[in-house]
C-alpha cells in the first residue's frame, strides 16, 4: 500500500525524494485496527511543521473539521459528499483510505491523539485496486463445491468488502455485517446469524 502510494504521489507530479529530504518524520501514532488511521508529525528547515494522517474513510471524516479546496484554502467538510465518494470506490471492489493533515507550532514535537481528534483539514481520498488471487476463487469454488460455507472478516470498507465477495463468487455477497452490527448482537444472535445467513463482516463502524 505504501509504494502504491508513493508511486500515484510520483505520477501526480510530487518529487518524493525532495519532499522527504524537505519534511523530517519527528514523530508518528502507529496504524493500529482499534483507531484505524495512521498519524505522522513533520517538520522542515523553515520552522514549518505538520501532521499527516491516512486511514478508514469513515474514521478521518470523524476527525476533520473542515476540507481543502485549494493551496491555502478550507471550506466547511461535506461529509455526504464526501461519504458517497468513499461508497462509489469501494463498490468498484478498490480500498479507500481518506488523507488529511494539519499545521501545528514548530515547537510541536510529540504527538498525541489529541492533536488529530476533530482539528484536521481533508485532503481528499484516494482507491487501491488489490484484486483477489485467482487461487483464493479457485479455493471458495471448491470448498462450496465439498459442502463448506465460507466466511470473509476483512478490515476494509463495507462496500469493498462486497464487491471483492463477487468478485471470489462467496454466497450471499449483499449479506454484510459490520464491526458496529456484531457489537449490536449478543453472543446467541451473532451465532445464529452468520453461520446461518453465510454473512461475512466488514470492519466499519
Amino acid at each position: 500500500m505504501e509504494g502504491a502510494l508513493l508511486a500515484f504521489a510520483g505520477k501526480a507530479g510530487t518529487d518524493v525524494r525532495e519532499e522527504r529530504g524537505i519534511w523530517t518524520r519527528t514523530d508518528a501514532i502507529a496504524f493500529d485496527s482499534k483507531h484505524r488511521f495512521m498519524a505522522t508529525l513533520h517538520h522542515d528547515h523553515e520552522g514549518h511543521a505538520g501532521v499527516f494522517v491516512k486511514g478508514a474513510p469513515e474514521r478521518i471524516l470523524a476527525m476533520c473539521s473542515a476540507q481543502r479546496i485549494s493551496p491555502g484554502k478550507t471550506e466547511a467538510l461535506d461529509h455526504r459528499y464526501w461519504e458517497q465518494k468513499a461508497e462509489h470506490i469501494a463498490a468498484q471492489g478498490q480500498r479507500v483510505l481518506a488523507l488529511a493533515a494539519r499545521a501545528v507550532p514548530p515547537e510541536h514535537v510529540v504527538l498525541e491523539h489529541a492533536d488529530v481528534e476533530g482539528t484536521l483539514v481533508l485532503l481528499g481520498m484516494v482507491g487501491l485496486i488489490d484484486p483477489p488471487r485467482p487461487e483464493a476463487v479457485t479455493a471458495v469454488a471448491e470448498c462450496h463445491a465439498a459442502g463448506i460455507r465460507v466466511k470473509m472478516i476483512t478490515g476494509d470498507h463495507a462496500g469493498t468488502a462486497a464487491a471483492i465477495a463477487r468478485q471470489i463468487g462467496l454466497q450471499n455477497p449483499h449479506k454484510v455485517l459490520t464491526g458496529a452490527d456484531l457489537d449490536a448482537m449478543n453472543d446467541a444472535a451473532t451465532d445464529v446469524c452468520c453461520p446461518a445467513n453465510g454473512c461475512f463482516r466488514a470492519h466499519q463502524s
